[in-house]
């Protein structure tokens, strides 16, 4: 008994060691923030956070009452209102805590598979702590305030590590799922069925189909055909362009016309936002029909799809940016073991600065709004999109072959 009391006592420290300093510590910091939320939470349960609409969402659905009706209220399609009706039904403070700790969860949960996909090699396991810790500024913000972010890049990232493994099913209801809550997901969709059109088109439609049937086995069909109605028009409609310089996204149009005074017209940067996405699908067939390695192709993939999604989206504000963090630390952490150029490396590093610095600014200087200091992170996004171009255009660096069919 003695001898299997001290095997057991002393198997804990060595499996601690195993994990590594970098994990022991990312480990600890990430428990200290589920705990934190909590108090935060359950101390002060009606303090205003984006949950607060949620919650009132899903208890207008619960009443077969319109979702749409403040203009700037919820925003997320009928499917969403569905999914945060259990966190109505419990007391707001346990309701909140319930969302923020799955909302992390889900946000982990997609680091995590992506960090075990091998589409970024050169981050052994011992360092995978790096990956979290470095997360962490750039994601508290958003599960402070309820943000539904996190888990729209959760399940973007579980999409794109479910792809290297053909776990096309996988892939398909992530992606669906994400496009319910953000329209603008469905890229990722789309990208990667030029990968595999015939394993993933029609799982992805199919996934979609689904689960814009399922609100209607929870309430009436007339009352859920006049809330997508509702969701299709009001968001149709919404051109965040014409807001005022306080609620404008910070893109790139806000780069070139409400900082540039660039008289470029509506359709004509809708047209460059088409464009550009079908540059992203460009780099994407190109890829497969050179047969770049996995490592290259979908590490490419899901950069740049972030970066469309937070520079040329239809809605990009201060919190959208959680959508690039995950790749712009990524690829950061990937590049410092490697060969890459030290210029590549300081410029990633530049750019994972400015989005800190973002939320600092938020957070010790909200007052602050001058307009060089909303720029911060569309600039970010542009220098993070030359490095990845350097990055994915150099074929040196990148194995030869590819494990991709």
């Amino acid at each position: 008994m003695i001898a299997v009391s001290e095997g057991r006592s002393a198997g804990l420290p060595g499996r601690l060691k195993s994990l590594g300093g970098w994990n022991i510590g990312a480990l600890a910091v990430w428990i200290i923030i589920f705990l934190g939320l909590a108090i935060r939470t359950l101390a002060n349960p009606n303090r205003a956070t984006a949950f607060t609409v949620y919650r009132l969402a899903g208890i207008h659905w619960l009443n077969a009452q319109h979702l749409y009706g403040d203009w700037r209220g919820f925003v997320y399609s009928p499917l969403a209102a569905v999914f945060f009706t259990p966190f109505g039904l419990l007391p707001p403070g346990w309701g909140n805590l319930c969302w923020t700790w799955l909302n992390a969860a889900i946000f982990l949960l997609g680091v995590r598979a992506l960090l075990s996909s091998g589409i970024y090699p050169n981050i052994k396991p011992r360092h995978h702590g790096i990956v979290y810790l470095l997360l962490v500024p750039l994601v508290l913000g958003n599960l402070d305030t309820g943000q539904a972010n996190p888990t729209v890049i959760g399940l973007v990232l579980l999409a794109v590590a479910a792809v290297p493994d053909e776990r096309w099913s996988v892939a398909a209801i992530c992606v669906a799922a994400a496009t319910y809550l953000k329209i603008y997901p469905l890229a990722v969709g789309l990208i990667l069925f030029l990968m595999a059109p015939r394993r993933l088109g029609w799982r992805l439609l199919v996934a979609l189909l689904v689960l814009a049937i399922l609100p209607f086995l929870f309430q009436h069909w007339s009352y859920v055909s006049q809330q997508y109605h509702e969701w299709i028009s009001t968001r149709s409609a919404d051109d965040r362009r014409l807001y005022p310089i306080k609620d404008v996204p910070l893109d790139l149009w806000f780069l070139l016309v409400r900082l540039g005074h660039l008289p470029i017209p509506g359709f004509v940067y809708s047209v460059f936002q088409i464009l550009s996405g079908g540059a992203i699908a460009l780099f994407c067939l190109v890829g497969v029909w050179k047969d770049w390695p996995k490592e290259r192709l979908l590490a490419g993939i899901l950069a740049l799809v972030c970066i469309w999604m937070t520079l040329c989206g239809p809605a990009t504000e201060l919190q959208t940016y959680i959508l690039l963090a995950p790749a712009v630390v990524l690829t950061l952490v990937d590049t410092l073991p490697g060969s890459r150029p030290l210029w590549l490396r300081t410029g990633l590093l530049v750019v994972c600065l400015l989005m800190v610095l973002a939320v600092a600014r938020t957070s010790f200087l909200p007052s602050q709004k001058g307009l060089w200091i909303l720029t911060i992170q569309p600039v970010a996004a542009i220098l993070f999109l030359i490095c990845c171009l350097v990055l994915l255009l150099r074929n040196s660096g990148w194995k030869s072959q590819s494990n991709i069919r």
